[in-house]
């Protein structure tokens, strides 16, 4: 939570609002250059209150922007899709998202992150690339297509992000030397909690209808690894079995079996190192009937048998 002070001057009137409370001031195409060149400088990041009273135009950036709601509401239209963002909700937008918004009220106060596509290049490191999810969407904001995308998470009541989200704003209003190192770190770690969190999250990706059906596959993969199935699936779509294993193709690299056993074994990891259960319980509890099928598979990508990885942890 924050302090009552800086929660004061969030709230409290910035200069630019108390114009254009006084004189109908709208933010032009000049205007709005000429604060894209300030947000950057030398950083990687700028963080700044959202003015109110003024709605922006249809307008697009060459950055990657993610917007908090830290009181109040805020409505938007983003890729020609209208999104009401709550109270803790975190919107996520890529360099080629187009979005206009509406005038923030006096009592919605709206966190701007402005952040350079070099900062994701280098947070993409340092992920496990086999979670299925963070992959797909770490790839969309990053720019490697060449489409509009944009993320909304519902995380008002997971506390974890609130949580970073505050400790953010304090290091913003704060004198420390090191500020802008520790907001570095602490944009990062807010990343790997959205991304945490995503399965309980609904979130939006934009872009073609392809797309969404390739995002509904992997969620759906995440979700039912164990039962999972590309006949069930392609139903519930109402898509030609075909067309799902093309789009899947098209966008990951890999087939719905092939990302379908990635998901299981990862699984599995996660259970060798988490619990006590036996070799062949964990192989069950992942879905996997073919017991021989999974050893192969297992070995073949981690160059050693499931027990010998279980020894050495």
């Amino acid at each position: 939570m924050l302090s009552s002070k800086i929660h004061d001057e969030l709230i409290s009137y910035t200069d630019r609002e108390l114009e254009i409370l006084r004189s109908s001031y709208r933010l032009n195409h000049k205007f709005k250059t000429h604060i894209e060149r300030q947000f950057f400088k030398d950083n990687y990041i700028h963080i700044e209150k959202q003015t109110r009273f003024a709605k922006v135009p249809l307008h697009s950036h060459g950055f990657i922007e993610l917007v908090y709601v830290y009181q109040g509401e805020m409505n938007q239209n983003v890729n020609d899709r209208d999104i009401t963002l709550n109270k803790g909700d975190i919107l996520l937008l890529n360099q080629f998202a187009k979005h206009e918004v509406e005038a923030a009220g006096k009592n919605d106060i709206i966190i701007n992150f402005i952040i350079k596509t070099e900062f994701f290049s280098k947070l993409m490191s340092l992920f496990d690339q086999e979670n299925l999810i963070s992959d797909f969407i770490l790839a969309s904001v990053n720019g490697k297509k060449k489409v509009a995308e944009h993320i909304l998470f519902k995380v008002g009541k997971v506390g974890s992000i609130q949580d970073i989200m505050s400790v953010i704003i304090t290091e913003i209003y704060s004198d420390n030397p090191l500020k802008v190192v520790r907001v570095n770190f602490l944009v990062g770690l807010l990343i790997t909690e959205l991304l945490s969190n995503i399965d309980s999250s609904d979130y939006y990706a934009g872009g073609s209808y392809n797309e969404t059906i390739a995002v509904t596959v992997l969620k759906y993969i995440d979700d039912n690894y164990q039962t999972a199935s590309l006949k069930q699936i392609a139903n519930q779509l109402n898509q030609p079995n075909y067309k799902i294993s093309k789009l899947l193709k098209d966008f990951s690299g890999k087939t719905f079996s092939e990302l379908l056993v990635e998901k299981r074994i990862e699984k599995a990891v996660e259970l060798l190192k988490s619990t006590n259960h036996s070799i062949v319980d964990i192989i069950n509890m992942t879905g996997y009937e073919n017991a021989s099928h999974f050893y192969k598979v297992f070995k073949d990508k981690y160059n050693m048998s499931i027990k010998e990885y279980r020894d050495k942890l």
